[in-house]
């Protein structure tokens, strides 16, 4: 996992431009859209944070996870897939665990968060109450 501020978000030798150059451009369409499929592609989303008990683990093998948080803000718990327990098989690159939060990283406008294939993550996780979240994915090619 890769968590820091968004100004630095070119700094660990992963050529990820097309996030700034999106970001400039101020733009949000809920949903899917192409940046250069199938390298780069985003996601545009609008949600209401909630319990931790009612979110779901997933992990991905080919793509990497960038979030960034546009408005609101989340907490995004981790853990590594060898400490996770498989309750749906990978399908469409994403596949879904059981497991227990290692890491909790609160997420809010001006960082991104990275996420490796190897590290399952819940998202949506609410911090002191439930809120609005508007919120970017990107995922890139490994």
């Amino acid at each position: 996992m890769i968590f820091d501020r968004i100004e630095k978000i070119n700094e660990y030798g992963l050529d990820l431009n097309f996030i700034v150059d999106d970001l400039k451009q101020k733009k949000f369409v809920k949903g899917k859209y192409n940046i250069d499929e199938p390298n780069f592609f985003g996601i545009d989303l609008e949600y209401i944070t909630k319990d931790s008990k009612e979110g779901i683990w997933e992990a991905h093998r080919k793509y990497l996870d960038i979030h960034i948080i546009l408005e609101g803000k989340e907490i995004i718990e981790i853990a590594d897939i060898n400490e996770a327990e498989s309750t749906k098989e990978y399908e469409d690159d994403y596949e879904l665990f059981n497991s227990i939060a290692q890491h909790k990283i609160y997420l809010r406008p001006g960082y991104f968060l990275i996420l490796f294939p190897h590290e399952v993550h819940k998202t949506s996780v609410k911090t002191d109450e439930a809120i609005a979240v508007k919120k970017k994915v990107f995922k890139k090619l490994l």
